[in-house]
């Protein structure tokens, strides 16, 4: 079952969520919102290091819980593998995390690209389309399709064998009727 939708790229372009999202904005790291503040900054590096955190879009209350691993969206994971600097970066800005992590939402490849700050738990960022993610996933999506359209093809062909062979056999039968009446 294809994970994509057909023109990806179209739909990141028109679609309003697609739209709203692809512009920088307010997010907050949302994990463990029942607990004090410094509990709360503690588990989000724990989370970091592990390679995920639950993040919200502010101004539309989107939660996601983001993947930093390399290969998160294949969903591939090797032992004790650990994020990228490309996915969590602490040396960029000081008090602050960089956060890169590819997914798939409503059908199309995105990377979720933006920053929290370490202190306040809250930051920017803004969802860009995955070029390289959407071509791997298309092809795979092309794959599947065409192999859905050979069994398809299989099918009708063996329906067609069959329904020759139904025929053939009542056409013997109604011969070896006629012979016996005679």
């Amino acid at each position: 079952m294809p994970r994509v939708v057909v023109d990806q790229k179209s739909k990141f372009e028109t679609d309003e969520l697609f739209k709203k999202l692809s512009q920088e904005t307010d997010v907050k790291y949302t994990g463990c919102r029942d607990k004090p503040h410094e509990d709360r900054k503690t588990k989000f590096r724990e989370d970091l290091t592990i390679g995920t955190a639950i993040v919200s879009f502010v101004p539309n209350g989107i939660n996601l819980t983001l993947q930093f691993m390399p290969k998160a969206l294949s969903g591939e994971k090797a032992e004790n593998e650990e994020p990228t600097v490309e996915n969590v970066d602490y040396h960029r800005d000081y008090g602050k995390v960089h956060m890169c992590s590819s997914f798939i939402l409503n059908g199309v490849c995105v990377k979720w690209v933006g920053w929290i700050d370490l202190h306040s738990l809250n930051g920017k960022a803004k969802l860009v389309y995955d070029v390289e993610h959407a071509n791997e996933e298309d092809k795979l999506m092309r794959e599947a399709m065409d192999q859905a359209r050979e069994r398809h093809r299989q099918f009708e062909e063996n329906q067609r064998r069959w329904q020759e062979m139904q025929m053939g056999a009542t056409s013997n039968n109604a011969t070896a009727e006629v012979q016996t009446q005679t």
